[in-house]
């Protein structure tokens, strides 16, 4: 079942996308659309290719080769020709993306972390980045940490932090790369809820996570990729009940054991 929006209405666009790492074929010519408002969500092994095809969409990772676009601003690379630089710094304005690591500035506060790409990049006066820092830091409830610095912040509030930061930018998409898998267990649903949050509200998110039920509750498409390609790709319920693969089912077998027995084990804890 295809389960694609029709390219006419896609707001991200990526054919044959290919990643050579030296001789190493990372991505081996995969190709997406997604509708705005959808949340589609990469599942895969460690190596499997999820975290360099986000870092390709927005040029954190040079392509090798294929055609991204991101509402509107299409961008080809050809084997041996560097891109535009202003195509590139378009299609980056359209992405917000959020790691599996912080990256905040340590000497700057919450409120100076979120707004600073409004200032540099954007050309906003202080005065006025302000107010729409403030903003999205009220949105993912820590307006009251806007002074503080990160040392003093948990790490599920860093991670707040760090997405009202990609949020103030107003992108037209938004990249997660396992943004929990630095947490401590305690502090995944914090920034997990304001995921769902974000769902509800119609944000269109690409998200590469573990977190199978979190992908099960949110997602409007799952896609499993292993070796490079996209195996699979469903409806939540139908790749978490019904794989079609039976490497999407190998996967699946031992990662919802593995979740099992991490339960298990904090309720004898």
């Amino acid at each position: 079942m295809n389960v694609e929006p029709a390219a006419s209405t896609a707001i991200v666009r990526v054919a044959n996308l290919h990643k050579w790492f030296g001789m190493f074929h990372v991505l081996r010519g995969v190709s997406l659309t997604v509708a705005p408002r959808e949340v589609v969500v990469l599942i895969g092994r460690s190596g499997s290719g999820k975290s360099t095809f986000l870092r390709c969409l927005n040029f954190l990772e040079s392509p090798s080769a294929g055609t991204l676009s991101i509402d509107g601003c299409t961008v080809e690379i050809a084997p041996g020709v560097p891109p535009a630089l202003q195509a590139v710094a378009a299609l980056r304005a359209r992405t917000g993306m959020v790691f599996q690591e912080f990256n905040l500035f340590p000497h700057m506060t919450a409120i100076e972390n979120v707004i600073e790409g409004l200032v540099t990049v954007k050309g906003l006066p202080k005065a006025q980045a302000i107010p729409i820092g403030e903003r999205f830091l009220e949105k993912v409830g820590l307006l009251d940490k806007k002074n503080v610095h990160p040392i003093r912040l948990s790490g599920g509030q860093k991670q707040r932090v760090a997405i009202a930061r990609a949020l103030a930018m107003e992108p037209k998409v938004m990249l997660f790369d396992e943004p929990t898998s630095a947490l401590d267990p305690e502090l995944i649903g914090e920034v997990l809820e304001v995921m769902k949050q974000l769902a509800r509200e119609g944000t269109t998110m690409l998200i590469v996570t573990h977190e199978m039920a979190f992908a099960r509750e949110v997602a409007d498409r799952v896609i499993y990729i292993e070796g490079g390609v996209f195996v699979e790709e469903a409806k939540p319920d139908d790749i978490f009940t019904n794989p079609r693969d039976p490497r999407t089912q190998q996967f699946l077998d031992r990662v919802l054991v593995k979740d099992t027995l991490l339960l298990l084990h904090d309720k004898v804890s």
